[in-house]
This record gives C-alpha cells, structure tokens and sequence, in this order.
C-alpha cells in the first residue's frame, strides 16, 4: 500500500481529535496507517515529529505572512487573517473535520506547544499595530481606540467568529460562515475608514 506523507499526518490527525495526543499510541498510528512499522517510522520517527508536522499542516501554514512587505496597510492584514482562517475553516470541512474537535485539540496541546503559538500571534499582532499606527496617522483610519488595541480586536474578532463557527453544525457553517467570517470583517474595516 503506497500512503503518502500528507495521507499520514490527515490519519494522525484524525487520531488525535478523536482520542487525544497524549491517548493515541504509535501502535495506533501505524495500525490505522495500513503501513508496516518500519515504513510508518521512515516518514515519522516519533509522535512528537508527527505531532509537530500535523500542527504545521493543520494550523500554522493558515497563519498569514506577517513580512512588511507582504501588506501596507492595517485592513490588508486583517483581511488576510480572515481569508486565512476561512481558508482553514474550509479546509477542515473538506476534510470532515468538525472544527469544534480542531479547537479541542488546539486547546490541548497548548500548553507544549504555547512558545509556538504564542510567538506567531505575537508577531500577527506587532505587524497589526505597527499598520494601525500608521493607517492612523494618515488618517486612513478613524479611531480614538489606540493601534494596540484595533489590533487585538481584529484578532479578536476572527477568533471570536472562529469559535462562534465552532459551535454550529459543519453543514451550517461551511459556506455561510466562511461568509460571515469575510463580511464581519470587512464591515468593521469600514467603520473605522474614511
């Protein structure tokens, strides 16, 4: 049986959601993999090495760029938080991932994996306050909020419909929450532009 890489990390994946990382044992993976051990270890060693590859695969390749060349202005960046997170959202759904067991396990290894996730959601947010300030002083954007604070709340925001997504059935959040995800956001933008 040929598997792939990226077949491995969707049925580690799946594992994990379903029991848990700390429940699921390499013999599990390598028994749901239809692989023979030493062809499962050639790809992944170790569960920590799939762990680490599935958190790449299935959460930070949807983290948007945060390079100051890669956006010039504060909307820029929150709408590509937001399509990157829809871009998540529909990838989960493709795959019949319900997103409120992804956020389960998010939650679950964020105490390993918090230095990760807390350094790229620092970065997200310097890059949006540092835009803000600028937007600001140009008057592109109208708040009396300082950019700190317009940037945490579009982060906010995102998250914050993330988890109300969660909380529906996968059929009713799919398209229409991706939607409301891109609409939300571009409506607060406009409150707070010329």
């Amino acid at each position: 049986m040929k598997t792939s890489r990226d077949a491995l990390l969707l049925i580690a994946f799946r594992l994990f959601l379903q029991k848990g990382y700390e429940h699921t044992s390499m013999k599990d993976l390598v028994d749901a993999s239809g692989l023979s051990k030493g062809a499962f270890h050639h790809y992944f060693p170790r569960k920590a090495d799939l762990l680490n590859a599935s958190i790449e695969h299935f959460f930070s390749r949807f983290l948007p760029d945060v390079d100051p060349a890669s956006h010039q202005h504060f909307d820029e960046l929150v709408l590509d938080c937001a399509s990157q997170y829809s871009q998540l959202i529909s990838e989960l759904t493709r795959l019949d991932i319900p997103l409120a067991s992804y956020q389960r396990f998010v939650w679950s290894i964020l105490p390993d994996y918090s230095a990760l996730f807390t350094e790229r959601q620092r970065l997200i947010e310097v890059r949006l306050t540092l835009l803000a300030e600028q937007d600001l002083a140009s008057q592109r954007l109208i708040s009396t909020n300082s950019a700190r604070s317009l940037a945490v709340q579009a982060m906010a925001l995102i998250e914050g419909l993330g988890v109300l997504l969660a909380s529906k059935p996968p059929g009713d959040w799919h398209a229409q929450g991706q939607q409301d995800l891109q609409l939300i956001s571009k409506n607060w933008l406009e409150d707070l532009s010329l």
